[in-house]
């Protein structure tokens, strides 16, 4: 029986990986965001490594985290700054609409409510294309904008969840953020990479290469 738990290839010992790789990789994303320009990278980084998770690989997490962070550092900022930039401007222009027209005039707002929505479907679709997939940057914004159209009620979802979790730690702090400090992030990334999995491969996509990731002895 103990025997039986110990298996390198057990149900039990896969599952303690998994959770070990998700505690570390949760750390080195917080440490890599640190600078906070740098979030897009890690972003990319922690989902090539929640993908590699629920897809069943055994990813060497230090080394494909780093490789990720560092491959797609470039792309991955310039994706950020982008939406930053947008949703800066969105969020400005209904500022301006609710101080200073008219209450007749509160319709003006709505457009962009529906521009930072988009932008906020597109970016939880982005960062893992990058880290999966080697397209322009015009083609990835594009493949991004049509997955969050084409399921839109998972991204419904996701946008949801993130939005709730957002509320807990600015209502309740200590506790849910002493969470996501732990392992929180990496539990939702790996969550969502469930779904993205399936979005990928449904587009006859085949994620994992053999040889694409470095194996743990």
């Amino acid at each position: 029986m103990a025997s039986s738990f110990f298996n390198p290839k057990g149900a039990a010992t896969r599952f303690l990986t998994a959770i070990c790789n998700l505690i570390i990789v949760n750390l080195l994303f917080i440490i890599t965001s640190i600078p906070v320009f740098s979030l897009g990278a890690s972003l990319t980084a922690l989902y090539r490594i929640t993908i590699a998770i629920v897809a069943g690989d055994n990813p060497a997490v230090f080394r494909e985290y780093l490789k990720a962070f560092k491959d797609n550092f470039l792309r991955s900022t310039l994706l950020l700054l982008l939406y930053t930039a947008l949703s800066g401007f969105f969020i400005f222009e209904i500022y301006m609409v609710r101080t200073m027209m008219e209450p007749q005039f509160a319709w003006a707002q709505y457009p962009a409510y529906f521009f930072l929505f988009a932008i906020a479907a597109s970016s939880l679709y982005s960062f893992p294309l990058i880290a999966w997939f080697d397209t322009s940057f015009k083609q990835m914004l594009k493949n991004s904008l049509l997955l969050a159209i084409t399921n839109l009620p998972i991204t419904i979802m996701y946008i949801v969840i993130t939005a709730v979790m957002a509320y807990l730690i600015y209502e309740f702090t200590i506790i849910p953020l002493s969470f996501m400090v732990f392992m929180g992030i990496s539990i939702l990334a790996w969550f969502y990479s469930l779904f993205l999995k399936k979005i990928f491969e449904k587009n006859g996509v085949t994620l994992i290469p053999k040889d694409d990731l470095e194996k743990e002895d």
